[in-house]
């Protein structure tokens, strides 16, 4: 692998990956809201053009892109308001379409993409009920599937890692509630409570490389054991 775009590359997985790929001597372009926003218009061909200009060759993308829909509204089905549902799924589900439909002709030599799901939208709890945020990473399964079986006739392989509670600040409500935080070393057995941002990265960069030459169109649940319950 020559060269990795990261979108979302400030977040805690996002960071997480970039310093992974580092670590694996693989050049990486990085790209968040304040560079380039891959959740808007444009923002997607903006972001692999840059790639390609500072790497040369991009055989790599990463979507590590996303957001918790808390702060406005976002609940049950019946609580749930109508900005939580539409500003979730604008960037937790069509940025992931707009790179994709982006990246798939970008990396028509070959390639791989990865994509950041949760698995937090296959198995429900009460402490978790945000409908908004599940809705939107469940509809990434049949999104990832339907571009690597596009992708797969020019050699791209397309998957989504789906993790669990990580220890980022987007789950701080999570990890440094009172009542939630004990219950999490329940809820994820493997783990034995929220896992690390620098575990899932090494997974996610299992999934983007070689050695992961046959696997396209899987959901790979590396979740610290959620969706064992």
């Amino acid at each position: 692998m020559s060269g990795v775009l990261v979108a979302g590359a400030d977040g805690g997985i996002g960071s997480a990956v970039v310093r992974e790929l580092a670590r694996r001597g693989i050049d990486t372009v990085g790209v968040d809201r304040d560079t380039v926003d891959v959740t808007r218009p444009g923002g997607a061909e903006e972001a692999l053009e840059l790639a390609a200009a500072r790497l040369g060759t991009v055989t790599g993308v990463v979507h590590a892109v996303g957001m918790s829909g808390r702060r406005l509204g976002d609940g049950d089905v019946a609580a749930c308001t109508d900005e939580a549902w539409a500003e979730v799924h604008r960037v937790n589900h069509e940025s992931v379409f707009r790179l994709l439909r982006a990246a798939l002709p970008a990396l028509s030599g070959g390639g791989s993409i990865v994509v950041v799901g949760s698995a937090l939208a296959r198995t429900l709890d009460e402490d978790f009920l945000t409908v908004a945020y599940a809705s939107a990473k469940a509809a990434l399964v049949p999104l990832v599937r339907s571009a690597a079986y596009s992708g797969a006739r020019h050699g791209v392989r397309v998957n989504l890692v789906s993790p669990g509670v990580v220890d980022t600040p987007m789950a701080r409500r999570a990890v440094e509630s009172p009542d939630v935080a004990p219950r999490l070393a329940a809820l994820q057995r493997v783990s034995r409570g929220p896992q690390s941002a620098d575990a899932v990265a090494r997974v996610v960069c299992w999934v983007l490389s070689d050695e992961a030459c046959d696997l396209s169109g899987a959901e790979v649940p590396a979740d610290g054991g959620w969706t064992l319950r």
